[in-house]
């Protein structure tokens, strides 16, 4: 079968045997290029076909969303719902640890299928994947308690948090570099940044000075929910936050986070906002032009949201 294999930084198309073993043999048709893949990519870190964010059909025809982090299912952690404190989870990850979704074939365990409503196409399908992301950090942040969030950041995860707070029925006001970003916030149904300071920020950029950002736009005594990734340490703004005493709420993939999986209800958000995929896609590529898709991806400032490879 055809996948995307690294050697060093360099992407390639190859000719790979099928994975074999126990699970099912899902047909990718669809896998988004996040931006943790490229940094693993530049850091000459990926050992593994690529891909976490995976949509494609089971031998039966079954339409599917795959979650790519294959906790135990055993343990403490996951007995508990919190999958991603699995000590198998991080290494047994698709793309990430293992063999991922930049393939023609992918061979996950059953548990880790969502079957897609209805009315979500497949080749929107690999969206499930960052909205559970999002899922697991607005709910950690009681998001279903507020009135009013701000966002900051409008790329891929921001604007999958805006659709999780508008799910449940909150104001959103987005914070984005881009002006393609605040267009796309604005199609999910943002507001326009106020100058009062808000109970809830999410911080969803990743960078030290996005978190001092939200640190600066949350109320005093508020909360900032981070479902960003801080590949480098970063220094804290110490007084501010301790002078509001913020709360901080970093979370990190999905689980099962309040009581129902994380992907399973990221399912049903996609479903009810069909503008998601029309404001966060922005380019897609079959799967022998990786190397210009992943060009794409790396090109905010040329109007890349998510871009995504399709089989």
């Amino acid at each position: 079968m055809k996948a995307i294999k690294v050697s060093g930084k360099v992407i390639e198309l190859c000719d790979v045997p099928e994975p074999t073993g126990e699970g099912v043999l899902v047909n990718v048709k669809a896998v988004g290029i996040c931006g943790s893949d490229i940094h693993l990519i530049d850091s000459n870190m990926m050992k593994v076909i690529p891909g976490h964010e995976i949509s494609g059909i089971t031998p039966d025809g079954q339409p599917v969303a795959i979650e790519p982090m294959l906790s135990c299912g055993e343990c403490v952690h996951c007995n508990r719902g919190s999958q991603p404190y699995c000590e198998s989870a991080l290494p047994n990850t698709l793309g990430i640890g293992i063999d991922g979704g930049m393939a023609e074939k992918v061979l996950v365990p059953q548990r880790f299928l969502t079957p897609l409503p209805k009315s979500v196409k497949v080749q929107d399908a690999f969206l499930i994947e960052p909205l559970a992301v999002a899922v697991r950090s607005l709910l950690r942040a009681n998001v279903n308690s507020a009135k009013r969030i701000i966002v900051v950041g409008g790329g891929t995860i921001g604007l999958c948090c805006v659709a999780v707070a508008k799910y449940f029925g909150v104001d959103v006001e987005l914070l984005a570099r881009h002006n393609h970003q605040i267009e796309a916030g604005f199609r999910l149904g943002t507001q326009t940044l106020r100058s009062e300071p808000a109970a809830l920020v999410i911080e969803a950029a990743g960078t030290e000075s996005a978190l001092a950002t939200a640190i600066n736009l949350v109320a005093k005594g508020g909360t900032v929910a981070i479902p960003s990734t801080y590949w480098d340490p970063i220094e804290l703004p110490g007084m501010a936050m301790g002078m509001k005493e913020v709360t901080l709420i970093p979370s990190i993939t999905y689980g099962t986070t309040k009581g129902q999986r994380d992907f399973v209800l990221a399912s049903k958000i996609l479903a009810t906002t069909p503008e998601l995929p029309k404001a966060v896609i922005t380019h897609r590529f079959p799967l022998d032009a990786a190397l210009d898709a992943f060009s794409a991806a790396r090109s905010r400032e040329m109007g890349a949201i998510k871009v995504a490879l399709e089989v």
